[in-house]
């Protein structure tokens, strides 16, 4: 009898735990099929020449592309969404607060280095900004449903949902999706060594979006204020462009 007990529980962890990397290994390999624009590859090779269309047309494409994705993480994480959702209902006020605090935080240490990494590094911008200003400059409209919705849900999903179902300590959780979340939004566009210092301004926002899953058990807040923090941004490049 006890035999059986120890067996169920058994199966019970390891069954709970296979489905935890199984969806780590699925959100990872759903980010790399969209780096890699795996769908718009795809209907290349079938004849469909994506960039050869004019871009009235091309533009739509690529955001029904984008929206493909973002529709199979919902569906693949609907049961943390429903939870989160219900949870800012509960509590809003506080649900609000905490992710607005978290975001300014975010935010002033985000600002704060990266100028002083410009000032050290004697350049403006780092080349990831540098790249989403100038797509930003060629296609306002796309950017602006990439970076305040598609970006966010996808990297919220990636760097927080992901890890914080595999890490449980709190405090190597927060520090392995900042940094994660910092050097992949440096490793594609970095020009010398001294590039990675955009690391730590990246990072900041990464560290403050985690500590607000790690604390609220919400991936619906990190998201939120993610998209808030992206709209902020592109909106105000396109005003100023």
């Amino acid at each position: 009898m006890s035999d059986d007990i120890f067996k169920n529980i058994y199966n019970k962890l390891v069954k709970h735990k296979i489905h935890k990397y199984y969806k780590f290994i699925m959100v990872i390999i759903l980010y790399f099929l969209y780096q890699t624009n795996f769908i718009l590859l795809l209907l290349d090779s079938f004849g469909l020449k994506i960039n050869s269309i004019k871009k009235s047309v091309r533009m739509p494409i690529f955001m029904l592309n984008d929206l493909i994705y973002i529709i199979i993480l919902i569906i693949m994480f609907k049961k943390e969404i429903k939870k989160g959702i219900k949870d800012l209902k509960h509590n809003f006020s506080k649900r609000v607060v905490l992710s607005l605090n978290c975001w300014i935080v975010g935010s002033l240490i985000m600002s704060i280095s990266s100028l002083l990494i410009s000032i050290f590094l004697k350049q403006n911008l780092s080349g990831n900004e540098s790249a989403i200003r100038q797509s930003i400059q060629m296609a306002p409209i796309y950017m602006l449903f990439t970076c305040s919705i598609v970006a966010p849900i996808f990297e919220e999903m990636v760097f927080r949902r992901a890890l914080y179902g595999l890490i449980k300590n709190k405090w190597i959780f927060i520090i392995a999706s900042g940094v994660t979340f910092g050097l992949l939004h440096v490793i594609g566009t970095f020009n010398n060594i001294t590039d990675f210092l955009y690391v730590i301004p990246y990072g900041a926002m990464g560290f403050a979006f985690a500590y607000l899953l790690n604390k609220t058990d919400n991936i619906v807040l990190p998201i939120s204020v993610h998209m808030l923090h992206n709209t902020i941004l592109v909106i105000a490049q396109i005003i100023g462009r």
